[in-house]
């Protein structure tokens, strides 16, 4: 009786277990993981997800230019291939690319072939855009487990997350998104927002409105390698 009771909830503690590690921003069992860097200095990095998308990333690189602003941008593979000048030029304008898989499928209960696989096709089509030097990796939808991280680990590759979410892939009210950045950001902070996806004229605004705020704390903006060379990563 007391197996019959005891098994099922070791079970249900262990996917609860699995559920919180594949979901944790600041934790994974190998290899090195970054959601934000311990500095006092006022420095952020903006980051983009799921790009590039016609129209949309132009949008941004607009407000960046215009904001004197250089960011990061983690690309899905098969975009790049659908839009590659729009990749390049991104590129072009100075910001950082870096890996978002291949297909944005969630690479949790994959294969280390599959997984390698969607790691490798995206970093063959940022050097064939003339990407150089070190090729930062984000999980799709920040996801991970055991094997995505193990293989990161086994080519001294970096994890970056997050830990300023504004939620604009769900919420496209200005007001809110800006809010939600504003009352988390903090000295070393990394900040996720989207290009990718479906149109996002909140985005925009909201990316626009941020860049101003933040500027007159006294923030200043630079990439996520940038940044990690700050805090010594």
């Amino acid at each position: 009786m007391r197996w019959a009771v005891g098994t099922p909830l070791v079970v249900l503690g262990l996917l609860v277990g699995l559920w919180q590690l594949s979901r944790s921003w600041t934790f994974q069992l190998f290899g090195e993981l970054h959601a934000r860097v311990e500095t006092s200095e006022k420095v952020v990095a903006l980051t983009f997800d799921d790009g590039p998308r016609p129209g949309q990333t132009e949008a941004i690189l607009d407000i960046l230019k215009r904001h004197g602003v250089r960011a990061s941008f983690f690309m899905v593979g098969r975009n790049i291939e659908r839009h590659r000048e729009l990749a390049a030029r991104v590129l072009a304008e100075g910001h950082q690319l870096g890996n978002h898989s291949y297909s944005h499928r969630r690479l949790i209960f994959k294969s280390p072939s599959y997984v390698r696989e969607e790691l490798d096709r995206t970093d063959a089509l940022l050097r064939g855009l003339g990407v150089e030097g070190e090729l930062l990796f984000r999980a799709p939808n920040g996801k991970k487990l055991v094997v995505l991280p193990w293989l990161l680990s086994r080519s001294g590759r970096k994890h970056i997350t997050f830990d300023v979410v504004p939620r604009d892939d769900a919420e496209q009210d200005v007001e809110l998104l800006t809010s939600r950045v504003m009352e988390a950001v903090r000295p070393g902070s990394i900040i996720l927002f989207h290009d990718g996806g479906q149109e996002k004229p909140g985005t925009v605004k909201a990316v626009d409105i941020v860049l101003g705020r933040l500027r007159a704390q006294g923030y200043r903006f630079v990439t996520v390698s940038e940044l990690l060379a700050l805090g010594g990563g």
